[in-house]
């Protein structure tokens, strides 16, 4: 419903998405006697990440229609918050022998001063999840120029967003760079995601409703995360032009089980989501640590790996309280 001030259905589909994401990176880099199936069906989760692209947008239009912002001050902002906790877990993974197996100060200054985005051989290293700090921090240099579009061109700022994506979904496929994770992760591959999460947020701030059947929901669900499945299976030019079905389907689908309204579901995704950056950052840290110090058989992965994610759940937990300590204490200095 809009006009209020904490929409807790986004909370909720940021929380059931970081989570699948989670599990399907354990599934697929380090349970070795996972049966093909439950691995190709664990990609689903890696879907997850769009719907991350739209909670994004819509937070920061969110916050941007309650009290506008300067680029400059965006930037010092939002790179403190992302930033900051980002390069504090590159700097532990730089030390540790089995994370990264190229030059490792190579590696680190790459993502130390950003230009990894840039670099197939750093883009993904200490983790294969940094792809999306990437992505993150190039969508955040566009935010303020594209809140500028959207108040000038307000019918037509999807039309625009969505042309661009799917400009360079022609590019990347037709060229065959679909394949370099640097350029199937340019900022453009998701702006029309991170464009609906604004679009949606100026619709509820204004308060409009939006209503949606779990019917509805459900064929939608079933038909994009299907179509998605397809494509990827298949592969090539087809995965690049996937990601409409992907995010359609899992975000119908995310909506689907909030519906359902069970407090002990909806209690476990919110208390996800308030750690959701802090364990997208450190779980495959933790799980590379547990799976090569302690797991040692196929015997016990199953159990070593409840192990991991409960590990990964709160160190992430208590990362979160370190973080918002230093960024206390940060205001304190700024406001002195």
């Amino acid at each position: 419903m809009g006009g209020g001030k904490h929409y807790e259905v986004i909370s909720f589909i940021r929380g059931f998405s970081i989570l699948t994401i989670v599990l399907m990176h354990l599934l697929q880099g380090y349970i070795k006697s996972c049966p093909s199936v439950m691995i190709k069906a664990s990609a689903i989760g890696g879907t997850g990440v769009h719907v991350f692209f739209f909670c994004s947008g819509f937070g920061l239009y969110l916050s941007y229609l309650r009290k506008p912002i300067g680029f400059v001050d965006f930037m010092k902002k939002r790179m403190l918050k992302i930033y900051v906790p980002y390069i504090i877990v590159i700097f532990i993974s730089a030390f540790v022998p089995f994370m990264f197996n190229g030059n490792r100060i190579q590696a680190f200054l790459s993502h130390l001063f950003l230009y990894k985005m840039f670099i197939p051989e750093y883009e993904s290293s200490f983790g294969n999840q940094f792809w999306f700090i990437s992505t993150l921090i190039q969508l955040y240099i566009v935010f303020i120029p594209l809140c500028n579009i959207k108040r000038k061109l307000e019918k037509k700022f999807f039309v625009i967003t969505f042309s661009s994506s799917v400009a360079w979904w022609i590019f990347t496929g037709t060229t065959g760079l679909c394949n370099e994770r640097i350029w199937g992760s340019f900022f453009l591959q998701y702006l029309w995601e991170f464009a609906l999460g604004m679009i949606i947020a100026q619709r509820l701030e204004e308060g409009e409703d939006i209503e949606c059947s779990s019917k509805s929901l459900f064929l939608i669900a079933v038909v994009g995360i299907t179509i998605a499945a397809i494509a990827s299976l298949k592969g090539g030019v087809l995965n690049t032009f996937n990601d409409l079905f992907a995010m359609s389907g899992y975000l119908s689908l995310s909506l689907f089980i909030y519906l359902f309204q069970y407090n002990w579901i909806k209690k476990i995704f919110l208390f996800i989501s308030s750690i959701s950056y802090e364990l997208y950052l450190v779980h495959v840290l933790v799980f590379k640590t547990v799976f090569t110090v302690i797991c040692t058989s196929e015997k016990f992965e199953y159990l070593i790996a409840v192990v991991a994610v409960g590990l990964a759940v709160m160190i992430a937990y208590i990362y979160s309280i370190f973080i918002n300590i230093i960024m206390k204490n940060k205001k304190k200095i700024i406001c002195d």
